[in-house]
């Protein structure tokens, strides 16, 4: 049997690929780790198989506790991150007249 090189997604979102396209990313859905949707996105998907899992009955065991993520990356790795909005950048709080 070949075995591939598959990771999860961690949630269901859009993004914009190479040739400006949107691409809609479903939770739990299986996508080659070499995809280019994956390379560019990487913090969207886990090699943890439990994101997007379904069961009928009782919790399994495997489930008691949720997929935790990796917070470093692996050697080679290459993770993006981009810095939030400030919601408070330029405000000025001033204390209430009275």
């Amino acid at each position: 049997m070949t075995e591939f090189n598959i990771v999860y997604a961690k949630a269901t979102t859009s993004v914009v690929t190479e040739d400006g396209a949107q691409q809609l990313v479903r939770h739990g859905s299986h996508w080659f780790a070499d995809d280019p949707v994956v390379q560019a996105n990487p913090s969207l998907f886990s090699s943890d198989p439990r994101f997007g899992l379904t069961w009928s009955g009782q919790t399994p065991a495997v489930m008691a506790e949720p997929p935790v993520e990796q917070a470093t990356a692996e050697p080679g790795e290459r993770r993006q991150t981009r810095r939030l909005p400030n919601p408070m950048a330029g405000t000025e709080t001033r204390p209430a007249r009275g």
